[in-house]
């Protein structure tokens, strides 16, 4: 039977990105202030082999960069701005995954570590990241793999087997034993609003971990925790972690 990997009730997602631009150290430090125990950011990597924490394939939404992530050099990446969406925090860099898992540790947090490939690439980044992890990850804490990408649990499950996994969909499928058994997963995280709790009692039966995202409502969270959810990730975890 699987053993859920648990991270915490509330889970800062891309750390407190409703307060500080998202997937930032800047995030990760406010949302540790704000009483987050574990945090959740995105990784995928630079043209020439170097792993960054950002969501989207490319850089307009959430820098002062153009065209992908991918293509880019670390060097050039390193130069960007990551809080075009916060002008507080219009010096706040574009992170290297580096930088990142040294913060999460220096705040004792847990960490779910959501693999992002530009499709075509989910080798290579996977690979990348387990290298980074492997020379910067030296805490007890809770590490927890995720993605959309079955490529890339595929790549993590051969190259960290220790490292538990989660699958990440929007709708929960019909197969969704095979496919958690397929990754050897711990975890299923999946889209609140499409929570369905006769699918939900019998993974909690098996001894899956069940997280929600994107989840900013407090009454929401209670009725997922309901549901039997484990946690919720949240933009403003500090506010459900105060009203829960």
């Amino acid at each position: 039977m699987p053993r859920a990997t648990l991270l915490a009730p509330v889970v800062a997602h891309r750390g407190a990105s409703a307060h500080a631009p998202e997937n930032t150290i800047a995030a990760i430090r406010l949302a540790a202030e704000q009483g987050a125990t574990a945090v959740e950011i995105d990784v995928s990597i630079s043209a020439d082999g170097v792993a960054f924490v950002h969501h989207d394939d490319g850089l307009e939404r959430c820098t002062n960069g153009k065209g992908y992530l991918c293509s880019h050099n670390a060097s050039d990446l390193d130069r960007l701005s990551a809080g075009v969406l916060f002008p507080d925090y219009a010096s706040e860099p574009l992170p290297r995954l580096s930088a990142v898992l040294e913060c999460i540790q220096e705040h004792n947090l847990a960490l779910n570590l959501e693999i992002k490939p530009t499709p075509g690439l989910e080798e290579p980044t996977t690979k990348i990241i387990c290298e980074t992890v492997a020379a910067h990850w030296h805490a007890g804490n809770t590490l927890l793999y995720s993605s959309f990408s079955r490529e890339a649990l595929a790549s993590a499950m051969q190259l960290q087997p220790e490292t538990p996994r989660a699958l990440i969909v929007c709708a929960i499928p019909e197969n969704w034993p095979e496919q958690l058994a397929a990754y050897q997963c711990s975890n299923f995280h999946f889209a609140a609003p499409l929570a369905n709790q006769q699918a939900l009692q019998a993974m909690r039966d098996k001894g899956y971990g069940l997280y929600c995202f994107t989840v900013n409502d407090s009454a929401e969270a209670a009725e997922l925790y309901k549901l039997g959810v484990h946690g919720v990730f949240s933009d403003c975890p500090g506010e459900l972690i105060k009203a829960l």
